[in-house]
């Protein structure tokens, strides 16, 4: 019977780590392994070590942050405050993000950011970008760029994270951009925006959302 307790121990630890195993079933593992040892003392060189092992893997275990992902083209998109702490990196490659929009400048720690990213499995890509001072003009080529760029990801399936600070002026813009880009009109481009995060929908302002306007195909 020992073995067999072990043998589910071992099995399950992987999944413990990586936040798949619900708190009800630790607690039954937990509670099968001190029963063991309870039932047969002798067994308590080769029980006592798999509740160490087993509060080890609760301690590491990947915080699967709140991301609410919205299928558009063949991929997805979720937007939010910028990732670590609440938002770890590697719970937002559990929670399915393949790649990662930063927004912020290489002040606001945008290189650090870029390094756990990549370091979490996921594709990191950099722009720059202020809500105060958006692009214009002849600058409106690199956001059209970078636009295309997102369009294919999306279009290969991936999922992208798309964050500045707190997720409302820079992030609202962008993503309200590249929904006029990919041919939303403006109703369904602003129920999308609303979908994917309800206070950056209504923070945004409309000054900001007419500037992602000028990347709708159709003009209403």
């Amino acid at each position: 019977m020992s073995q067999v307790i072990k043998e589910e121990v071992e099995r399950l630890l992987p999944q413990i780590k990586q936040g798949e195993v619900t708190s009800a079933t630790i607690e039954e593992l937990t509670g099968k392994v001190r029963q063991a040892m309870i039932d047969d003392p002798t067994q308590g060189k080769v029980m006592g070590p798999l509740l160490a092992q087993i509060s080890a893997a609760v301690k590491a275990q990947v915080v699967r942050p709140n991301v609410h992902w919205v299928a558009v083209e063949k991929g997805g998109l979720a937007i939010g405050h910028k990732p670590g702490g609440k938002i770890p990196f590697d719970g937002l490659k559990q929670v399915g993000a393949s790649a990662v929009l930063t927004l912020l400048h290489e002040n606001e720690g945008a290189t650090p950011i870029g390094q756990q990213v990549e370091k979490a499995g996921m594709q990191w890509v950099w722009f720059p970008f202020s809500a105060s001072r958006p692009h214009q003009g002849n600058e409106l080529t690199q956001v059209v760029n970078l636009f295309t760029h997102l369009r294919q990801l999306l279009h290969n399936g991936c999922k992208i994270y798309i964050h500045c600070s707190a997720g409302i002026h820079r992030t609202g813009m962008i993503t309200y951009g590249l929904l006029r880009f990919l041919g939303k009109d403006k109703r369904e481009a602003s129920q999308l925006l609303q979908a994917l995060r309800e206070v950056t929908a209504a923070q945004v302002g409309e000054d900001r959302l007419a500037w992602g306007d000028q990347f709708g195909k159709t003009q209403e």
